[in-house]
């Protein structure tokens, strides 16, 4: 069987029909093969106990590229909606503080652990020190571990609206740990995100968009999982350093670069 019509993509993944009711994630060249095998694994477990994910089906290789073969969603990202329905922003972003919450469960098969790809990342990113890596170590060891699952990179762009439900897809990252690292992750993703070559009105209202959405999660989040806001923003710092590693804006890079070398100063001053 070959792919149909290109109908997504990422920095990943391309994302073509598979049949009719069917996807296929092909990843890029480049993407290792356990990398892809590893979402494929990971997602045949997640689909035991959780229901807001699609179904996964089959992993193939073809012209030497891995690829996942997925239950077709038909739905809107969340994403989307807020841009196109501003009006909807509050519900959509309790929306996705309860569905971070339902996610959250005990697992009972391998992951990587979350503070290990922390660390790993950390230790990837040139723009920090030796030293300052070090002092990021030691202070993730400071931090509360668990054996939760973890999405990894939950935010309004992998969750598609459909009809009647909401479904949370790209589960290449996933993880165990604390969840509150998670909503840390989403965290700084909303506060520090940037987009760069709009118009200074255009990234005003954006940033004010992305400001409303990060307030209305965060509160619904820590409402209903009766957590405080401190215990989320321990976790803050690492994942802010780690986030160096990714693709972003110059912008982003050097906001986070800040954050990251403000916090570690007031934690351990001239050491």
């Amino acid at each position: 069987m070959k792919p149909g019509k290109l109908i997504g993509q990422g920095r990943t993944a391309e994302i073509f029909e598979w049949g009719e009711d069917k996807i296929l994630k092909l990843f890029r060249p480049g993407i290792s093969k356990t990398l892809s095998e590893a979402e494929y694994k990971a997602s045949l477990e997640i689909n035991k106990k959780i229901n807001s994910i699609p179904k996964v089906y089959d992993f193939i290789e073809m012209d030497g590229r891995s690829g996942i073969i997925y239950e077709r969603i038909n739905g809107t990202t969340m994403l989307k909606v807020i841009s196109t329905k501003p009006w909807k922003l509050s519900k959509e972003a309790h929306r996705l503080a309860r569905l971070h919450k339902s996610i959250q469960q005990k697992i009972d098969f391998e992951l990587p652990k979350y503070t290990d790809r922390l660390k790993s990342s950390i230790s990837e990113v040139a723009l920090l020190s030796d030293d300052l890596k070090e002092k990021l170590y030691k202070y993730i060891d400071t931090l509360p571990d668990d054996n939760i699952l973890c999405h990894g990179d939950f935010h309004p762009d992998n969750i598609l609206i459909t009809k009647n439900n909401a479904i949370i897809i790209d589960w290449m990252t996933a993880t165990k740990g604390n969840p509150l690292a998670d909503v840390a992750r989403t965290s700084i993703m909303l506060k520090f995100g940037d987009v760069p070559g709009k118009s200074r009105m255009k990234k005003k209202l954006i940033d004010l968009f992305r400001k409303k959405l990060f307030l209305e999660y965060i509160k619904e989040y820590i409402n209903i999982s009766k957590v405080n806001i401190n215990q989320i923003k321990k976790w803050e710092l690492p994942i802010a350093a780690a986030r160096l590693i990714e693709w972003l804006p110059e912008s982003e890079k050097r906001n986070l670069l800040s954050f990251v070398t403000t916090e570690l100063t007031k934690l351990y001053g001239g050491e």
